[in-house]
């Protein structure tokens, strides 16, 4: 058993990244964690930490190489501080299951969901490892999400892992005739899941819209040896004035450009200003579209944004949102904004400032708002959007600078969980791909394909958001943080049966 340990934990994390898009495997991630967690059975809690963390790393490596696109410093930093997350869970567990078997296994979810969700309220802002993400292929299964969001999936999927851990376990369980509870719970879980969403789906689309909107998302597939030439402005201009017009003589009624889709301070430059200005008055229909802002401070530098303004047909001016999660180590080194020589540090990010509003455009009394890139990441954050009015979603998005890599696939699927999550729909605007639509059941209504110059026509249903997770919020990773609390105080009370534990070697 002490050689096959280090490949079991091996086998589990690659089996999990696997899991996720843009691989077709997520049912697997119900198994995934099963030979890590067998991996660790009965070893000390030193060494459960190195387990984890090697776990962690492949699984973290395998789910975000991506980011050595832009920053490999950057990218060896996020995947050693997540690897902490599976590295410190099992070290605990391995504290507590000696003297309360129950209480550690109820540590393990406690523990993820509670730093994936304060992952989304720190400048370490980087949730992409909710297990939940991985079923967004299989839309039954993640129906859920409108209760609990992506959170009771991710429960529900280490619950499963646990419970048929334990089935195989002796620890906790001592004769095979006690290990069918537990499967059997395992099993109805899933199909709890299933069920329910299969209702959902079938009640949710029986329903009729009171008003649709048709939309263009228009993919300049604009790409980063083109973007930042000289003369590339006025191919960006072309390009994306071209593909407006085809899709509004297509019956467009709103055009969506991506984010930063003009490489031009766009607002600050009035003779650019007066020429995308001209266009929407000649066209008659309103136009989104990402662009660099900035503002100066009152000692006279400047202060950059991630933006996203909305101009209308003969009216002057513009709204304006400014993105307010940035992407740790690309767009803002964590906590530079708190420590003064956290300033100083350049790895390539373009050291952004975020925005301090949440803005909800108004079109013809239809609010919506805008997730900048990653944002659409956050439930919480997405969720209160919703709760400010909006009733529908519009991503956009600039993945071109992680190349032909997995990264589209995934970003562009958590899309398929906030849609779910709070019942609107979502439309997504990407330079290079991937652009989409998505109703509120999380069904992919329209798709474009990567690194193609193309336009979608789509028509959405707006309207408010009805869910369940709408109305509770973040439930679920609260009640997590407060059960892994007590858990750690449990753990280093300064009882030491734990001590006199044999432990494989």
């Amino acid at each position: 058993m002490k050689e096959i340990r280090p490949y079991l934990v091996v086998f589990s994390a690659v089996l999990t990244f696997l899991s996720f898009p843009p691989f077709p495997f997520g049912p697997l991630i119900f198994i995934s964690l099963v030979p890590l967690l067998y991996a660790i059975d009965g070893l000390a809690p030193h060494r459960a930490f190195k387990f984890g963390f090697l776990w962690g790393v492949i699984f973290f490596l395998g789910l975000v190489y991506y980011i050595g696109w832009v920053t490999v410093p950057g990218m060896i930093a996020t995947v050693l501080i997540m690897a902490l997350i599976p590295a410190t869970a099992f070290w605990i567990y391995s504290r507590l299951v000696v003297r309360w078997p129950y209480l550690a296994l109820a540590f393990i979810p406690a523990h993820f969901l509670t730093w994936n969700w304060l992952f989304t309220k720190s400048d370490l802002n980087y949730p992409w490892g909710d297990f939940g993400y991985s079923l967004s292929y299989y839309l039954p299964l993640v129906q859920a999400a409108d209760i609990g969001g992506v959170y009771l999936i991710s429960l529900a999927i280490i619950v499963v892992n646990l419970l048929i851990f334990a089935s195989i376990s002796s620890r906790f369980t001592k004769n095979e005739g006690r290990a069918v509870l537990p499967r059997l719970v395992a099993a109805m879980i899933i199909l709890s899941l299933y069920l329910y969403g299969d209702m959902r789906i079938t009640d949710l689309r029986k329903e009729t819209a009171t008003k649709e909107v048709a939309v263009g998302l228009i993919q300049g597939n604009i790409t980063k040896d083109i973007k930042w030439d000289r003369g590339s402005l006025e191919i960006s201009f072309d390009r994306y004035l071209s593909l407006s017009r085809k899709a509004v003589d297509d019956g467009a009624e709103l055009l969506i450009w991506p984010e930063t889709a003009l490489p031009t301070y766009l607002a600050q430059e009035p003779q650019n200003m007066a020429r995308i200005t001209t266009f929407v008055d000649s066209i008659g229909v309103p136009l989104l579209t990402g662009v660099v802002y900035y503002r100066t401070d009152p000692l006279g530098g400047y202060i950059f944004y991630n933006s996203a303004i909305l101009l209308e047909p003969g009216r002057p001016g513009y709204q304006l949102y400014s993105k307010v999660h940035l992407v740790p180590m690309s767009e803002k080194i964590p906590f530079s904004g708190k420590i003064r020589k956290l300033k100083d540090i350049e790895l390539g990010q373009a050291n952004f400032s975020s925005g301090d509003s949440m803005t909800v455009f108004n079109l013809d009394n239809i609010d919506f708002s805008t997730l900048i890139c990653f944002e659409s990441a956050f439930p919480g954050y997405t969720r209160q959007f919703t709760r400010l009015g909006a009733k529908f979603l519009v991503v956009i998005t600039n993945d071109m600078w992680f190349g032909r890599t997995s990264l589209f696939e995934q970003h562009a699927m958590m899309a398929v969980l906030r849609a779910i999550e709070n019942r609107l729909p979502i439309v997504r605007a990407a330079n290079t791909g991937i652009s989409m639509a998505i109703d509120k059941t999380g069904k992919i209504l329209a798709r474009s394909g990567t690194f193609r110059e193309e336009y979608l026509i789509v028509t959405i249903a707006p309207e408010s958001s009805r869910s369940i997770y709408n109305r509770i919020g973040d439930i679920i990773p609260r009640t997590s943080a407060v059960i892994a609390m007590f858990c750690l105080i449990i753990a280093f009370l300064k009882k030491k049966e734990y001590i006199y534990e044999t432990y494989v070697e």
